[in-house]
């Protein structure tokens, strides 16, 4: 039943004049609160406040549904109005000359370039069966002056199938540096683009017994020693090898220092 007709059904209920104990037991029915005292006239006033309420509500709620109804609709009509704007796309070239390593892992790097106009005239212009390759260097610990790196790595780069490459590097924690170029006939690999130098994190947790804190207040770096493991040593494993620092000292204050080694490798003790 609709809450128009329950409003309408109460306004004849009440124009045929109940009695005060009628008024009452249907006051107490719809939730009302009817005190001990009240005379009939406040009882009939607290009904038609009610009924009031109710008129207001029902007004409200077809409102709101045909403002919905309407919002709908407009929705609709414009998802079936075809967009006279068609969705921009990603462009497949900036028109920079960039190189740029990230690193993955502590193994794997990628890598990714784009062209500026004139570096790709040079490239479309290069005589047939000219070969490009993308050179990485291990430049850990060194200043790089293009002769003189740890290790060299050639990957051959097809341009026109490859934008990006994955490559492994054999040394995590250590520095790498990549340039993009061709070799000449006679041997020689001119580069066209360098790029950044990039880190591998470690594959072990840090040596370091140095604490780092940062003070977000005062936006700095705190440095301080550390105190050491928080957790005691509880047991060990025989046949590791940590923990066996103290074995080795005992035996180099000793006079039989190789029977006192072998002793404790072969063993187990302690380790």
């Amino acid at each position: 039943m609709s809450g128009e007709r329950n409003y309408e059904k109460l306004k004849k209920w009440l124009e045929t004049g109940p009695t005060i104990q009628e008024l009452k037991s249907k006051a107490k029915d719809l939730g009302l609160k009817v005190k001990r005292m009240m005379k009939k006239r406040e009882v009939v006033k607290l009904f038609k406040n009610y009924i009031k309420k109710l008129e207001k509500l029902e007004k409200l709620q077809n409102e709101s549904t045909a403002s919905s109804a309407s919002s709908t609709s407009k929705l609709s009509q414009e998802r079936l109005r075809p967009s006279g704007e068609s969705t921009p796309e990603i462009p497949q070239t900036y028109e920079k000359d960039k190189l740029i390593l990230m690193p993955v892992n502590p193994n794997w790097i990628h890598a990714y370039w784009d062209f500026s106009k004139s570096t790709r005239e040079i490239l479309e212009n290069f005589p047939e069966g000219t070969r490009v390759f993308l050179r990485i260097y291990d430049v850990t610990f060194i200043q790089f002056n293009g002769n003189n790196a740890h290790r060299t790595f050639e990957i051959p780069i097809n341009l026109n199938l490859q934008k990006n490459y994955y490559f492994n590097v054999p040394m995590p924690n250590a520095d790498y540096l990549a340039e993009l170029g061709y070799v000449t006939k006679d041997g020689r690999f001119v580069s066209l683009l360098k790029s950044n130098v990039c880190r591998t994190p470690s594959n072990s947790p840090s040596q370091s017994t140095r604490e780092r804190w940062m003070d977000i207040r005062k936006k700095r770096k705190i440095v301080t020693p550390s105190d050491g493991p928080v957790i005691r040593e509880v047991e060990r494993i025989a046949g590791s090898v940590f923990g066996f620092e103290k074995e080795i000292s005992k035996a180099l204050s000793g006079h039989s220092l190789d029977w006192q080694l072998v002793s404790i490798f072969r063993s187990g003790r302690g380790i």
